[in-house]
């Protein structure tokens, strides 16, 4: 078997590189860090090395070029997925809105004309559990019970305590 050529080792090392992140966050399911940090080096390192061996040369410049093209393919595709997760978890916000049994001492009264400015706050109403909102539309609907004075509400002949999430 011939040798490979540079190109041929860099598109190597790079998918190695990217290979590791792949591979070790599905060997790694389960474990938290800082396990998992030692743990994907220690995949890294042994595939890496699996290239060295494959590349059948032994210098120090290909062992430098393998280490620095995989470790910045893995960095690049680490911190684009964790920038990625990040901005989701920024922007995810619920809404929940549960019926009272009892009559409470203190609640704003919101009209059906209202409500229908508040589409979350009304599915809400409407769904058991929390529901999804629109960044946006969670922070509307905090201000419009904000300035209502109460968070728990009447709507009709129906009481409401309304809560908010966010991750």
């Amino acid at each position: 078997m011939n040798k490979l050529t540079d190109k041929q080792q860099s598109i190597m090392f790079f998918c190695l590189g990217i290979f590791t992140f792949l591979l070790s966050g599905y060997l790694l399911r389960g474990i938290h860090p800082p396990q998992s940090i030692f743990l994907m080096f220690l995949v890294y390192f042994l595939l890496v090395g699996t290239g060295i061996l494959i590349c059948k040369d032994r210098s120090s410049d290909l062992v430098a070029k393998a280490f620095v093209i995989s470790f910045v393919a893995l960095f690049f595709i680490s911190a684009g997925f964790f920038a990625y997760s990040g901005h989701k978890h920024m922007n995810a916000k619920w809404i929940d809105a549960e019926q009272l049994q009892t009559i409470p001492e203190e609640f704003a009264v919101v009209t059906e004309e209202e409500l229908n400015d508040y589409p979350a706050l009304k599915e809400a109403m409407e769904t058991p559990g929390y529901v999804k909102a629109d960044p946006d539309e969670w922070m509307r609907t905090i201000e419009f019970l904000d300035e209502k004075g109460s968070y728990v509400i009447k709507v009709g002949d129906e009481y409401y305590g309304v809560g908010f999430a966010t991750a």
